[in-house]
């Protein structure tokens, strides 16, 4: 990886910040921003990571608001992502032998945990087959046809 992030956040950094081009930051002091844009106005405030649209808090990724007030202080957007999408994260996380797991046989377990079964969750299955019948609506006729064989109710021809 040729970027500080992992390939997911820096596709999700690139769109907020192609989507966040045409907004309007007001600074309010050297961490709050006012940023205006379409529909939601958002206050940002760097130093406690918050962003009223509740993104930023929500991802640990900059949200557009956050992004067009690193651009205002040419600051790295970096610095404001949390560290598991860091590449570095990713790579630690896979550094790590796996080990093969041995038979169930060969597991070492309590006598309680052996005698124990666990059966599935109860719920009931949903009706996947539609009425034969339809129903109808209201204020309209019930018809009755006759089978022209044998003249009976239940069945036609």
């Amino acid at each position: 990886m040729s970027t500080p992030l992992t390939k997911s956040a820096e596709k999700r950094l690139r769109r907020r910040t192609n989507k966040s081009r045409c907004y309007c930051v007001h600074p309010i002091n050297l961490y709050e921003h006012h940023v205006v844009d379409e529909h939601l106005n958002g206050f940002v405030n760097l130093m406690e990571k918050t962003c009223t649209c509740r993104k930023f808090q929500l991802d640990q990724l900059p949200c557009r608001h956050v992004l067009v007030a690193c651009n205002l202080h040419r600051s790295s957007c970096y610095d404001y992502c949390s560290h598991y999408y860091h590449k570095e994260t990713l790579v630690t996380a896979y550094t790590g032998s796996i080990c093969p797991v041995s038979l169930m046989e060969e597991w070492d377990m309590l006598e309680d945990v052996q005698s124990l079964f666990v059966l599935p969750p109860k719920g009931h299955k949903p009706n996947r087959h539609f009425p034969k019948k339809r129903r109808p609506s209201q204020g309209e006729e019930i018809v009755h046809r006759k089978c022209s064989r044998r003249g009976g109710l239940a069945h036609n021809r």
